[in-house]
């Protein structure tokens, strides 16, 4: 078409000088040019958000603990390393601080609890740092946790639910000790069931292993629960 565009404007002002040249080309053709520059333009965008936007292959969220991006981009580095996944592929957000059900946090993003079980509904979950309550509450509002019993879970304490194995048991949930004076929280990892990358679960419960055996520079369990 452009090549059609580009014949007809040479017949047509092959007896004119430069300035009726463009002064035709801007009067007939502005369309034209219009059109291609934002074909072009789209070309380049599409191509920058698809080139730019890399899979995210594993999503951690940490629910009601101390929101520390240093922390987190310390275990997202650290788990990157262990499992050979590339470190801006993998996702690890402690920025999720909301109250449920008849749990209240004073000074909290509400906004983040309608963020979480969208992400939840949109399969984008792959493991959540949770407490108890709110465990439970994620299955009274419909969500489901990958059973861990064909795992390999050898040398963690797991949770049991139902007679089955749904979680991993971290430890005291130190921060709602704080917040809210509850000793007796647990705090979990869990794997919503209907995240998509099941493999990569298994590499993170490898990667915990790991780092309740010492074997991971600069990360420990108390780092990642408190």
């Amino acid at each position: 078409m452009i090549k059609k565009w580009l014949e007809d404007i040479r017949v047509k002002t092959a007896d004119m000088n430069r300035q009726e040249t463009c002064a035709y080309i801007i009067t007939y053709y502005w369309y034209h040019i219009l059109i291609s520059v934002s074909v072009i333009a789209l070309i380049f965008m599409f191509a920058a958000h698809y080139i730019g936007n890399k899979e995210t292959l594993f999503t951690c969220v940490m629910v009601n603990q101390a929101e520390n991006t240093e922390r987190d981009e310390l275990l997202k580095e650290t788990f990157s390393e262990k499992s050979g996944l590339p470190q801006d592929q993998i996702v690890v957000d402690s920025g999720y601080m909301f109250s449920f059900g008849d749990v209240r946090f004073s000074e909290v993003n509400e906004s983040s609890y309608e963020k979480f079980f969208l992400q939840w509904r949109n399969q984008e979950l792959d493991a959540v740092i949770l407490s108890e309550s709110f465990y439970q509450h994620c299955k009274e509002m419909g969500g489901r946790f990958r059973n861990l019993q064909e795992m390999d879970t050898e040398g963690l304490e797991c949770y049991t639910d139902d007679g089955q194995k749904t979680a991993i048991f971290l430890g005291k949930d130190s921060f709602s000790e704080k917040a809210l004076g509850d000793s007796d929280e647990k705090l979990l990892l869990a794997f919503p069931s209907s995240g998509k990358h099941e493999e990569e679960c298994q590499t993170f419960i490898d990667y915990l292993k790991a780092v309740k055996a010492g074997e991971i520079g600069g990360m420990s369990f108390e780092k990642i629960i408190n």
